[in-house]
């Protein structure tokens, strides 16, 4: 990384730590327009971190990818946040991200693709793993008494897309972190930082959704502080992998 692509990640990084506790100050308990806005600032600054590490490193097939996937969940945190709580907005939001985490996949496999070609794009393992990740958690909230009901479907399939999109990016890390430790050490450890802080803060989400005996602001500041820090993470890896 350049002396002035670290200086610009830093000042993203110094303008997250001001408006994520900002954003939760003005969320809680109920959204608003104001809220709004400030997500949007903490959004666009992963996206701008994205775009930077893009006209550093260049336009490679990785970057591009993931450019989307990031695009893609800056119009679903917008979705998810508007004021007025209609469902539509709720799916319109759950279907972008759900769209980000396949270009995320995506964006492992041409890596694994072009670093790695006797690899074996995609192992049993994975899908086993996802599905029964999501079982499992969808198991464990209902004998808690979450009831998700018409968002039963919906938000397995967007689990399962979610747990393959980390499996594909530790695999992706051990890869690397095999192949030439010294070289692939940070972006790995930024793979692993950013997939896994993706299910704990989507995990932490669907239970202050869908039970109010979990809309709790330290769960919510915890829901946030993961989900902006993985995508943080994730942006950063586009600018030591291209």
């Amino acid at each position: 990384m350049t002396t002035s692509a670290s200086i610009f990640s830093a000042a993203i990084i110094l303008v997250e730590i001001i408006f994520v506790p900002l954003y939760l100050k003005k969320m809680w308990p109920t959204k608003n327009t104001v809220s709004l806005c400030i997500k949007m600032v903490c959004a666009t600054g992963y996206l701008l971190l994205a775009v930077a590490a893009a006209k550093s490193v260049g336009l490679g097939s990785y970057t591009r990818t993931m450019l989307i996937a990031f695009a893609c969940s800056w119009l679903g945190d917008l979705a998810l946040h508007i004021p007025k709580p209609l469902k539509i907005f709720w799916l319109t939001g759950m279907a972008f991200f759900a769209a980000a985490h396949v270009f995320f996949c995506m964006g492992y496999i041409t890596v694994q693709q072009s670093l790695f070609p006797n690899a074996p794009l995609f192992s049993a393992w994975e899908f086993g793993a996802a599905a029964a990740v999501t079982a499992v958690y969808l198991a464990v909230v209902s004998l808690k008494g979450v009831r998700l009901g018409a968002f039963l479907v919906p938000t397995a399939i967007y689990g399962v897309c979610i747990m393959l999109m980390t499996a594909k990016a530790l695999r992706l890390a051990a890869l690397l972190l095999s192949a030439d430790l010294g070289k692939y050490f940070v972006p790995a450890i930024l793979l692993i930082i950013g997939s896994t802080a993706f299910i704990q803060s989507d995990g932490s989400l669907a239970l202050i959704m869908f039970d109010t005996r979990y809309k709790k602001f330290t769960l919510k500041v915890y829901n946030i502080v993961t989900y902006f820090a993985a995508q943080i993470c994730l942006a950063l890896t586009l600018f030591y992998i291209n």
